[in-house]
């Protein structure tokens, strides 16, 4: 049996986490089986097995895989000269996450999810960490270039500020599937005033 290379083993896990994701988003975490995702995903029951042992674990790698494309590439931000205003990129990243695969309504349920399910819960706290860490180190960057204070006072002030920044976003995402009147243009402008407003 000829072997299976990483990029074909990678092309098959997207293949059945997009039938996944739209089972879910169709039927709701709960409603969906394993067996709606094996006929949405066109497979045997053993290739999927062969990639994920369940559910959990297929909800944990596309919560995982969503925020990894999120952030792949804005590492770059960090090394702009200026750096963009915080509201400027909490813009850009409502803009990744509109283009995503992923509807804003799964993601809302995988938190859900995460509350009582110790896999998914994991895969919560990886995602936030990822999150955490990257707005953590723009915001020293940003309070020591253009806020004006010394590495020292930024680093003490970059947690709190960001974590102010991830509620933010995490606020536009469960407003978006819940919410009939949001609307993406005024969260992004009304952000900007909060986040001034709140970091003073």
């Amino acid at each position: 049996m000829p072997k299976i290379s990483e990029a074909q083993r990678q092309a098959r896990r997207d293949q059945i986490s997009q039938a996944a994701v739209e089972q879910f988003a169709a039927r709701g975490i709960h409603s969906t089986s394993m067996a709606n995702i094996i006929d949405a995903s066109g497979l045997s029951s053993g290739a999927i097995y062969t990639h994920f042992s369940s559910k959990d674990e297929i909800i944990a790698h596309v919560a995982r895989t969503t925020v990894s494309s999120v952030f792949s590439r804005l590492e770059e931000i960090l090394n702009s000269d200026p750096l963009p205003r915080p509201e400027l990129l909490i813009t850009l990243i409502t803009e990744r996450i509109a283009q995503t695969n992923v509807p804003t309504g799964f993601i809302v349920q995988v938190w859900a999810e995460a509350v009582t399910n110790p896999v998914v819960h994991n895969a919560a706290n990886e995602v936030y960490a990822e999150a955490f860490e990257f707005f953590r180190e723009y915001v020293v960057l940003w309070l020591s270039t253009g806020g004006g204070l010394d590495p020292r006072q930024a680093r003490a002030q970059a947690p709190r500020r960001a974590r102010l920044m991830i509620s933010l976003i995490y606020a536009h995402i469960l407003q978006t599937p819940l919410i009939d009147s949001h609307n993406t243009c005024d969260f992004v402008n009304d952000t900007g005033d909060l986040f001034t407003v709140l970091t003073r």
